[in-house]
């Protein structure tokens, strides 16, 4: 039985000086199966490598919301479905939108948008969803252009959650469960249903301890806390997410 991180971005520059240790410690701790997710050239070729060195690895590519900040020129999209075609992804992400931070480029992220979810439905691949400050277009737009998929690092309203669920993705829950307020992310996992949970760090983001740098092997504390909530065995939490990891690229299979 093994861990799951549902979403990492392996590939980052940050773990450069030390990525086989990073690999060692999460293998070591039972965290077999991950989805690396890949938004640069950099972060693509190191996933592609490790893809080919660990079974359990997933590649997932993506136009991040936030990279077209500095490039949106008509031809970045061409070069992305080439590089795609290429390099045959097992997931295209992480894609999205966000207007926390980038509203001002709502338009253009729309239409990235649009268009990596028609070349999933076209490759018939799966999608992982950024959604910052921005859940009504968001989901307006899935369920214009249906996929299968992730909602990553969900920190939205059970609600929310529900309309998710009825599109047929999966809710990927992060280190938001390990603070002491977390009341809000435990009232969400308390209704997602068992079978629609994914668990994710977003290392080396999204770290919940001051000046540490999150790796995949973290993940673990974030699936203790969310069997406490669930109120199950852990090794039942480990194997139904497991078997929803494995759903996510092969549906049906459990």
């Amino acid at each position: 039985m093994v861990y799951v991180d549902a979403h990492c971005h392996l590939g980052s520059h940050q773990f450069d000086s030390d990525r086989d240790e990073v690999i060692t410690r999460m293998l070591t701790a039972r965290v077999h199966k991950a989805i690396m997710i890949c938004c640069n050239e950099h972060d693509l070729k190191e996933g592609i490598r490790l893809r080919n060195e660990h079974p359990g690895f997933r590649l997932a590519y993506g136009i991040h919301p936030q990279s077209l900040e500095t490039d949106s020129t008509p031809d970045l999209f061409e070069k992305f479905r080439n590089r795609v075609i290429e390099c045959q992804p097992d997931m295209i992400g992480e894609i999205g939108l966000d207007y926390f931070s980038h509203c001002h480029t709502k338009d253009i992220q729309k239409e990235f948008f649009v268009r990596q979810l028609k070349l999933a439905q076209q490759m018939n691949l799966p999608v992982d969803i950024h959604n910052r400050k921005a859940s009504a277009d968001t989901l307006e737009i899935l369920k214009q252009y249906p996929v299968r998929g992730i909602i990553h690092s969900y920190s939205g309203s059970v609600e929310m959650a529900m309309l998710y669920i009825r599109l047929g993705y999966y809710i990927s829950f992060g280190a938001s469960v390990l603070f002491a307020n977390a009341r809000k992310p435990a009232e969400v996992i308390r209704a997602v249903p068992l079978e629609r949970i994914l668990i994710e760090t977003d290392a080396p983001y999204q770290s919940p301890i001051r000046d540490h740098r999150h790796e995949p092997a973290d993940v673990v504390r974030i699936y203790s806390a969310i069997a406490q909530i669930k109120e199950i065995p852990s090794a039942e939490l480990m194997q139904t997410v497991s078997d929803n990891f494995d759903n996510v690229f092969h549906p049906g299979s459990f």
